[in-house]
């Protein structure tokens, strides 16, 4: 009898984030979330960082895509504060983490690549296809989309 290996299907997801959570994302590598994603997002799934409009220090990293990361990692919890906006009001705010590997960073404005998505149907109000986590109404985007967002980064 051949035992025949199941093959992973890997999803690609938008994940909305803060410039400064941001940074400690790529720099850790490691993605927090309030709860466990682990039943949307799981190992071998490429997450695409989409940064938030307001609330910036960095006016250049509004409204953009900054980077393509591969989890690497099955979801677990933490206690101690990690992120910025945690530090800044001592508590725990995104208990539950990911190991993440970079697949490509870079930044493009969301707005060069809006007529070219495929997951946003709606191109006068694509912004509401960047709420919620994740973004795309908690479903995943294609792979040519996420091809095209990880070839337009520079």
């Amino acid at each position: 009898m051949e035992v025949k290996e199941a093959k992973i299907i890997v999803r690609y997801w938008i994940i909305p984030i803060t410039y400064d959570n941001w940074l400690v994302c790529h720099g850790e590598l490691i993605y927090g979330f309030r709860e466990s994603l682990e039943n949307l997002i799981r190992a071998e799934d490429v997450i695409t960082f989409y940064m938030m409009k307001s609330r910036y220090r960095n006016p250049d990293y509004t409204a953009c895509f900054v980077g393509a990361y591969e989890v690497i990692g099955k979801w677990f919890r933490e206690d101690k504060p990690l992120w910025p906006d945690e530090k800044g009001v001592g508590k725990i705010l995104y208990p539950y983490r990911v190991k993440i590997r970079l697949v490509k960073d870079g930044k493009v404005k969301a707005e060069e690549l809006i007529g070219r998505l495929s997951f946003i149907k709606n191109k006068g109000r694509w912004q509401v296809y960047f709420r919620g986590c994740p973004a795309n109404f908690r479903k995943p985007v294609s792979e040519e989309d996420t091809r095209l967002i990880i070839e337009s980064l520079r």
